[in-house]
């Protein structure tokens, strides 16, 4: 996990958990071998149906593991979305390879909240329970920060 936390490389970017900002609440979990990484969401407008949920991902078992879903109380579906090009499409999962760290952005794979129950304010966090399929369930919290301090 030490590996996860000080850097995570993620295609031609380097995402340093490690030093973000103080406000910043950081957090990582383990599953397994699976390990998660600070996830956060940005802060929403008050009438926002959706919401973007990031963070770092790592399989550090010798075979493939899929993230096959997710759900919270604060959103009536949770699905994975790519937006390219301001075109938006749907993934039915995400597959994590061996040893090689994914990063959910914005501009590749990422966790969509649609219908959400309530704005994203700021300072707040919100549970996210993460099905890996035959790996399991794993709860997280989802920390509301401004996407500044990524």
């Amino acid at each position: 996990m030490a590996a996860l936390a000080a850097v995570m490389a993620v295609g031609s970017s380097v995402v340093v958990v490690a030093m973000l900002p103080a406000t910043a609440q950081a957090h990582s979990y383990t599953l397994g071998k699976i390990m998660i990484g600070h996830f956060w969401a940005p802060p929403t407008d008050q009438d926002a149906k959706g919401a973007a949920i990031y963070g770092p991902l790592l399989n550090g078992g010798s075979e493939p593991v899929i993230l096959l879903g997710a759900t919270t109380p604060i959103a009536d579906k949770v699905r994975f979305r790519i937006e390219k090009d301001g075109v938006e499409s749907w993934v039915d999962h995400i597959t994590l390879t061996p040893n090689k760290p994914m990063g959910l952005a914005a501009w590749r794979q990422h966790i969509w909240l649609s219908g959400l129950k309530e704005p994203l304010v700021a300072g707040g966090s919100f549970d996210l329970n993460l099905d890996f399929g035959k790996a399991g369930h794993k709860m997280i919290q989802i920390v509301i920060e401004p996407e500044g301090g990524h």
